[in-house]
């Protein structure tokens, strides 16, 4: 469809809404005309005016009916303005009120739908129904005013009108024309401005969701890399994204941090989730693919990761202004801490920590419990579950375990779905790590 042409129906749309809303206020004539009785202004019959009155509300009820069920705009533009043109018409002839100048009104109202045609069509229509009910009137006068009647003839009174009036009605209609005319050009030149812009909105957008794309090809590139270089690893932060949205979303529904949380923070968190043991690089694969427990020196060289990690995302190309930077950097320095303040690197407490790492921490805890290590089978659910009941308010913040417990059946499903994908690669994995660590102690390293 025309762009030009969609916006004129729109518009026709929205005009016609306006006329119905006069074709309303019109329904009040009656009263109006009758006040003008009270006032001794004219004498005009009850009968009439009931007469008229009902001829008004057909109009509007038929108008009505129109506008709720005929889809095609255009029918109604014509049916509502020569339908109130007939009742200006029906009331002006009857020659005792004078409206005349009301016609000069329905180009005006034409000149609204940007049609040049139609304000033509309307001014027509109006100056016919114009002289028609003068021509009517001065039949009447003619007949009611036996003084006027010595002088003038039915067709003098006519023709001494209907040349003023007319002339009247032609400089209306180029007017009209001229606004017709100058709110088409203006309004179809700002639709093509609109066009403009949003040709250009629209490629701008397309190119930032290119590089949105390739940055996250590049994030989960990344992680990919790490997954290479331990067992689990790759596999956790993947799982790790997933519950990391589960966890915003439920906080968002609680109404909790809206300023923090919004739409596209929820986002980043998802995504910077796939970074936060990024530092885990730096760590030997002897120590991060051990099937036992870290000896003590062992353990400090793998609590380093977080800072490790804070060091390779410095590198990072800033993204979203570098909103994405700060809250992987976060995530990754941070996701140690605890609740209680004895976690690592910082030993940070309760909101120091910020609210990216402290949701991280949570994810990463919950997916450690849940999933295979080399160390350990899987815990079920419902163990993990009763763990974060005990560690809330201690380990993690109370309204991320009350998250977790409320969205335990969805994150049910997805452990469930990770298993089925995963664990015949991770067996097959775990195997080969424990041969590797048992010909290394063989021979003595």
């Amino acid at each position: 469809m025309n762009k030009n042409y969609s916006f004129l129906r729109d518009n026709t749309q929205k005009v016609n809404k306006t006329v119905l809303k006069i074709s309303f206020s019109v329904l009040f004539l009656p009263l109006a005309l009758y006040g003008g009785n009270l006032g001794h202004v004219w004498e005009l019959p009850v009968s009439y005016l009931l007469l008229l009155q009902a001829l008004l509300v057909a109009s509007f009820c038929i108008n009505l009916l129109i506008y709720k069920k005929v889809r095609n705009p255009e029918f109604l533009k014509y049916i509502s303005v020569i339908s109130i043109t007939a009742i200006i018409g029906y009331v002006s002839a009857n020659g005792r009120v004078g409206i005349y100048i009301s016609y000069g009104f329905f180009p005006f109202l034409a000149s609204l739908y940007y049609s040049k045609r139609y304000t033509t069509f309307i001014s027509i229509v109006s100056w016919l129904s114009m002289m028609l009910s003068l021509y009517v009137r001065t039949r009447l006068v003619y007949m009611c005013d036996p003084i006027d009647a010595e002088i003038y003839t039915p067709d003098l009174f006519f023709a001494r009108f209907s040349i003023g009036f007319s002339i009247e009605m032609a400089f209306t209609y180029f007017l009209a024309m001229i606004m017709t005319k100058q709110g088409q050009r203006t309004l179809f030149t700002l639709v093509e401005n609109i066009d403009t812009q949003n040709n250009m909105y629209i490629t701008l957008a397309e190119k930032n969701s290119e590089l949105e794309e390739t940055q996250n090809k590049i994030i989960q590139f990344i992680s990919k890399i790490l997954g290479s270089h331990d067992l689990f690893t790759g596999n956790h932060v993947v799982h790790t994204r997933t519950y990391i949205g589960i966890i915003v979303r439920e906080l968002q529904n609680k109404g909790l941090y809206p300023a923090e949380l919004t739409r596209e923070n929820m986002l980043m968190m998802e995504s910077a989730a796939l970074l936060h043991d990024i530092g885990k690089i730096h760590v030997p694969e002897g120590i991060l693919n051990k099937p036992g427990k870290f000896t003590p020196q062992e353990f400090e060289i793998m609590k380093s990761h977080p800072e490790e990690g804070k060091k390779i995302l410095s590198y990072l190309p800033p993204i979203n202004g570098g909103e994405f930077n700060k809250i992987a950097e976060n995530m990754c320095l941070y996701h140690h801490e605890k609740w209680d303040g004895t976690g690592y690197p910082m030993g940070l407490s309760k909101d120091d920590i910020p609210l990216e790492a402290r949701i991280m921490a949570a994810a990463d805890v919950l997916d450690a419990l849940l999933s295979r290590r080399l160390y350990k089978e899987p815990m079920s659910l419902e163990q993990a579950i009763s763990i974060f009941k005990s560690l809330s308010g201690v380990q993690f913040e109370p309204c991320i375990c009350d998250a977790i417990i409320a969205r335990q059946d969805e994150i049910a499903s997805c452990d469930e779905y990770f298993k089925q994908e995963e664990e015949k690669n991770n067996i097959t994995e775990l195997e080969w790590w424990k041969r590797y660590h048992e010909y290394m102690e063989s021979q003595g390293k």
